[in-house]
């Protein structure tokens, strides 16, 4: 990671004052990075999907939990974590109303819940009306919700008070909504990729304005969530926002401006996964649900657009065809190896540089959660609430299985030396192995 990915992330918690003197700290905070405190979006840290050396249980019951709460209404929305307190977005659909929830981190007890009234609309039946994540940083609390007549950007203090909200017109899609924003500095980068005419907006994030917005073309609504980088190449440190979408492809804007510096249009199908780096290449997927995917790694250009010209295409590293390409999952990395969870329970291993396949193994269920890294292991939470185990190595073996109790399409998150799950309605945390177990 490099200088300018640290500051960026830092400076959406530190005071503007302050920042200087966090630059002086940045070779502690790389030190600790492996070990995430914070888990402040979805995916985590640089939506990588690390959860860090902790190792939790392969296998557990309800008495295992530190503890569990319940959440108002229901939601796949995956759980985020700032500074020892978890949030989330749920659903009363029946009441016509939305919430964003604030519990303990270490014990569950809820602190605060922010009621949010509007309109319910019909939906896919894997998708709900709280299926984005919340985002969290040193300023405030975010997280967007849709239907086909309006998208709203709500925003909270850390104590539930309400910052400001943002209108951005309607996100037509038969399926509903379910992107999340990311923070980047002082932007909140939201997408608005659906059936009408597209863009993709930064907002400041203490006042909701509007700092630049980026028209996109029209195509397939896209639930994928922006990636936040370093720029690879670049010949100085700076960061890269990375978008997918069926009618792009794989884009990189510069978040300062909202510029385009490069695109490869690489898609055929909708993207519901999210883009990840991998070393020096951007995976993402697109497809359907039928099952025809397609996984595609790209090689970014070093440089932006020439003057008045147009952004450079990026190179294609390799692809992969439906036997492997998850569609909803995002795909995750530890070191070299580059996991491939499909949506109906087949795990693929490759090579994160060419695509080779390592291995690969059935362990069963429906997914749309996606998995984490932690551990020595591999997890991720099935359709039906099984949250399953693999390790973490070169070869295919299911190490353990747990019982949520019920629906979940939401991806753990592992920050402060404790994971969390989050089922339709419950949210779970589960705390390490004890030394020497």
């Amino acid at each position: 990671m490099t200088a300018a990915a640290i500051v960026c992330r830092l400076s959406t918690w530190i005071p503007p004052l302050l920042q200087a003197v966090a630059c002086g700290c940045l070779a502690a905070v790389a030190v600790n990075a492996a070990e995430p405190a914070d888990w402040p979006r979805f995916r985590g840290p640089s939506a990588a999907g690390a959860g860090g050396a902790t190792r939790f249980p392969r296998t557990w019951t309800d008495r295992d939990w530190a503890w569990s709460a319940d959440l108002p209404g229901q939601g796949h929305g995956s759980p985020v974590v700032w500074r020892g307190r978890v949030y989330t977005a749920s659903a009363d659909e029946a009441a016509g109303r939305r919430f964003v929830s604030c519990h303990a981190a270490d014990d569950g007890r809820p602190l605060w819940q922010r009621d949010i009234p509007g309109p319910i609309e019909p939906h896919h039946a894997q998708n709900s009306s709280a299926s984005g994540s919340v985002t969290v940083d040193g300023r405030g609390v975010y997280w967007v919700w849709a239907t086909n007549e309006l998208m709203r950007v709500e925003a909270f203090s850390h104590e539930g008070a309400a910052i400001w909200h943002a209108d951005l017109g309607p996100f037509v899609s038969d399926h509903g909504f379910g992107s999340s924003a990311v923070t980047c500095g002082d932007l909140l980068i939201v997408p608005i990729e659906h059936d009408g005419p597209s863009a993709v907006v930064a907002l400041d994030t203490k006042t909701g304005a509007e700092r630049w917005r980026l028209p996109r073309e029209t195509g397939r609504a896209a639930y994928s969530t922006p990636l936040v980088v370093d720029h690879p190449g670049a010949a100085t440190a700076a960061p890269l926002v990375v978008l997918a979408s069926m009618a792009h492809g794989l884009t990189g804007v510069d978040p300062a401006s909202g510029r385009v510096l490069w695109e490869r249009r690489c898609f055929s199908q909708r993207t519901v996964s999210s883009p990840v780096m991998v070393g020096p290449l951007v995976i993402g997927t697109c497809g359907e649900g039928g099952g025809d995917n397609t996984l595609v790694a790209v090689r970014p250009p070093a440089g932006g657009p020439a003057a008045g010209g147009p952004p450079p295409v990026a190179e294609i590293a390799y692809t992969l065809d439906r036997s492997v390409a998850p569609y909803v999952p995002t795909p995750v990395a530890s070191g070299e190896r580059l996991y491939l969870w499909g949506d109906k329970g087949i795990v693929t291993c490759v090579n994160a540089a060419d695509g080779a396949v390592r291995w690969r193994g059935r362990v069963g269920g429906n997914f749309s959660a996606s998995p984490v890294v932690v551990g020595g292991a591999v997890v991720n939470v099935s359709a039906d609430g099984e949250v399953v185990v693999i390790a973490d190595g070169e070869d295919f073996e299911v190490l353990g299985r747990a019982s949520l109790g019920e629906l979940c399409r939401s991806t753990p998150a592992v920050a402060a030396g404790r994971m969390f799950f989050r089922s339709a309605g419950r949210l779970h945390a589960l705390d390490p192995v004890a030394v020497g177990e």
